[in-house]
């Protein structure tokens, strides 16, 4: 009984328990959600609150845009700079570099939009506020684009204005470069070369301020506050220019006397600046340390400091493998110091250091291209795997003239060789000289060989976007085919990439002279000569540059330096082919077209030269032999059927002469010469209509074509229309306003439409 009574007690005790939890459980959930309302109800009166304060900051912006517009501007340019971070950077889409540069492009100018200036004012009064963290924007852009001034299209005061925006947030490095370009754009603004004046006394570096201030002088010989900086800049350096500008000082009415406390404070800043960088001013203790000061000296091109920071390094640690690969790299860059570096390479080589590249281009440097072939070939039987020395040694055989076992050399590569860019190049400059081989032979580019060129260098930047020589081979094959602007993208990447390589500032000079830039194309061969002085693409640019001027007897010069060095320089005979019958030196360029017909007899260019000059002698049976074997090659040949109707003219057997004329015109209804040719055949004929008609098609396809407007205004002289003669001596003076004979005959009917008037007009 008791134990019944213990067990019910204990239920009872048990269900007492539970009622009470759920009581308390109850009560929590109450809390919580009174809590709950409470919460909800503050949020409730928070939003009101931050709505009215919504409302209220919307009402001041639409103030602040109503009041002031030029916010708005500010506006489009955050939203042109967010379009052109997710188009450069947040896109899958591979993009090309030409609309990489679009882009950036156009971000640059809509900051631009709103930093209008004039050209003389100074300081930061006009720039707009708020500007200046876009500006911070667009160099963030510009720096992971890893883009500079030359990537925008954008011209001198463009480029000079971004400068100045980057000068004023401190960005010098990015001024730098963009007032560099706006200068190399517009080389005689003198505003432009102020503001680079500018940021090279912020930075101190004063060796290039007194350059850029000489460029003012030159400008503006009398420029008193130029003259007044230089002479602070240079006294006690350069006597000579100290004492001009002292000179034209005082020839100004300017009693100048040397400011002795200026000299010190520019000491100071130049001194500043250099203790931060001057790898002379530490001192290490270790073999390490000397080994990296050496480095930074040698990145200075202080080569002697660099290689007695190397000695001591190798004085502190003997077996410091790296210390001796430096010591073999700053000794190859030296004069006759090679055996020295050929001994530091084999130390090197014995601690483990990959030396084969270096030691090959050393001995290829001293002219032994059997002995650096030796070495790779011996690496590379022990390592086919080696990209980089199998690429090395088919440029090595390449630039032997062994070009079958330059070939050769890449087939066997193994397939994972061709991970590397260096084959890819190597295969490109290969496709590119079998097109300079073919138009040698044929005056043509062979279209697909610069399309598999242009492959070739594209997969290497695929590989490597950072081979210069990879973008430089890209250049060169896009100028070929006519793709003027890529090429120059292209090229200013190679640039950029390998600054010093000597090929950069030769392939840029032939895509001026290409553009028809010829003033920029002569500043860079100049600039080229001071590196490769006896490469022969020197003279030979410069022999064109003069063509195109007309200055042909200097032409003549120049492409005869070109066959000095290189007799069988197809391209340099025959521009000096051209040059010489141009300038009457029919004796020379007789010689060229003869050795050009031995060198390349599927050159159809040198046979039409030759006809040419035989015409320019007289000898008329010969020319006619020239031009008769021509057509052989090719029977469409549109000059030498002109050329040889010609002839026909001149020994009297026109009837001869009209079927190659009309084959011409035939072949191409546009050439005004066939046309011409063919009117003076015609008018020999007595068939007067038909020739002026053929004149008429001469001067349609040819605006300057002078001789056929002779020829119309002649048979209109002759006529009786004086109106129509009046036009037709007019249309000559269009094309030379100095032409005597077009101007004596247009008075005279002019004075023949006179006496015609008095004539017919009523008396009294």
């Amino acid at each position: 009984m008791e134990q019944s009574t213990s067990i019910i007690l204990a239920l009872y005790a048990l269900v007492g328990i539970m009622l009470a939890t759920l009581w308390l459980r109850h009560q929590s959930v109450l809390r919580q959600r009174d809590e709950m309302r409470t919460k909800l109800g503050n949020l409730q009166g928070n939003l009101a609150s931050t709505s009215n304060r919504l409302d209220l900051l919307s009402r001041g912006v639409d103030t602040i845009l109503g009041e002031t517009p030029e916010v708005h501007e500010l506006i489009s340019v955050h939203k042109s700079l967010e379009s052109a971070e997710s188009l450069l950077f947040e896109q899958d889409v591979t993009i090309s570099s030409s609309e990489s540069c679009a882009i950036a492009t156009h971000a640059a100018k809509a900051i631009l939009s709103n930093y209008q200036r004039d050209s003389e004012t100074e300081g930061s009064e006009n720039i707009l506020p708020g500007i200046m963290p876009l500006v911070s924007r667009l160099d963030a852009i510009l720096t992971q684009a890893d883009m500079k001034s030359e990537d925008l299209e954008l011209n001198g005061d463009e480029q000079r204005g971004l400068g100045e925006l980057f000068h004023e947030s401190g960005k010098f490095d990015r001024a730098t470069d963009f007032y560099r370009r706006a200068n190399l754009l517009s080389p005689e603004s003198s505003s432009i070369l102020q503001s680079l004046a500018s940021i090279q006394r912020d930075e101190a570096d004063l060796d290039s301020l007194d350059r850029t201030l000489e460029r003012l002088i030159a400008i503006n010989p009398d420029d008193i506050e130029v003259l007044k900086e230089q002479t602070i800049l240079i006294s006690g350096s350069e006597d000579e220019r100290f004492n001009r500008n002292i000179r034209r000082l005082e020839a100004l009415g300017i009693d100048f006397q040397l400011p002795d406390k200026n000299i010190p404070n520019i000491a100071e800043r130049a001194n500043a600046i250099q203790s931060e960088i001057n790898p002379h001013l530490k001192e290490p203790s270790t073999s390490e340390g000397w080994v990296s000061k050496s480095s930074k000296l040698l990145q200075l091109g202080e080569i002697r400091a660099s290689l007695e920071s190397i000695e001591r390094a190798l004085y502190l640690d003997a077996s410091n493998s790296k210390a001796w690969l430096l010591k073999a790299k700053l000794l190859a860059a030296g004069e006759n110091q090679s055996k020295e570096a050929l001994q530091a390479i084999r130390r090197a080589s014995g601690l483990g250091e990959y030396t084969v590249l270096l030691e090959s281009e050393i001995l290829e440097n001293e002219n032994k291209l059997d002995s650096a072939r030796a070495v790779l070939e011996e690496w590379l039987e022990v390592n086919p795997d080696d990209a980089e020395v199998r690429g090395r040694l088919s440029l090595v055989l390449f630039r032997a003239g062994a070009i079958e076992w330059s070939k050769k050399i890449l087939e066997e590569a193994p397939q994972d060789s061709w991970e590397s860019a260096s084959l890819h190049v190597m295969q490109g400059r290969l496709h590119l000289l079998a097109a300079d081989e073919h138009r040698d032979k044929t005056g043509e580019h062979d279209h697909i060989l610069l399309l598999d060129a242009t492959i070739s260098f594209d997969s290497a930047i695929e590989k490597d976007r950072e081979s210069g020589l990879a973008w430089l081979g890209r250049s060169r094959a896009l100028r070929y085919q006519g793709s003027m602007k890529e090429a120059e993208v292209a090229l200013v990447r190679a640039r950029r990439l390998i600054p010093d390589h000597p090929s950069i500032s030769l392939e840029e000079a032939h895509l001026c002279l290409e553009m028809d830039k010829l003033d920029q194309a002569n500043a860079l061969v100049s600039e080229a000569s001071t590196n490769v002085r006896s490469h022969p693409s020197i003279p030979f640019i410069r022999g064109m540059i003069a063509a195109k001027q007309g200055r042909f007897i200097e032409a003549k010069t120049f492409f005869s330096k070109v066959l000095v060095s290189d007799p069988n320089h197809i391209r340099a005979r025959l521009n000096r082919c051209s040059a010489s019958l141009l300038a009457d030196d029919l004796v020379t360029a007789l010689d060229d077209a003869n050795s050009l017909i031995e060198l390349a007899p599927e050159l159809n260019l040198a046979r039409q030269r030759r006809s040419e000059i035989l015409m320019n002698l007289g000898d008329w049976k010969e020319a006619e032999n020239e031009l008769r074997t021509l057509l052989s090659q090719d029977s469409e040949h549109i000059m030498a059927l002109v050329h040889l109707g010609a002839c026909m003219i001149a020994m009297d057997k026109s009837e001869q002469a009209e079927k190659p004329l009309n084959e011409a015109i035939r072949y191409d209804p546009t050439h005004s010469e066939a046309w011409y040719q063919r009117g003076l055949l015609y008018l020999d004929f007595g068939r007067v209509d038909e020739a002026k008609s053929d004149f008429e098609a001469a001067a349609k396809y040819d605006k300057k074509h002078i001789d056929a407007r002779l020829r119309i205004a002649a048979i209109q002289h002759d006529g009786e229309n004086v109106n129509e003669s009046i036009i037709a001596w007019r249309k000559v003076l269009d094309i030379d306003p100095e032409h005597r004979l077009a101007r004596r005959r247009l008075q005279e009917s002019v004075d023949r439409q006179e006496n015609f008037n008095q004539r017919i007009s009523p008396k009294g």
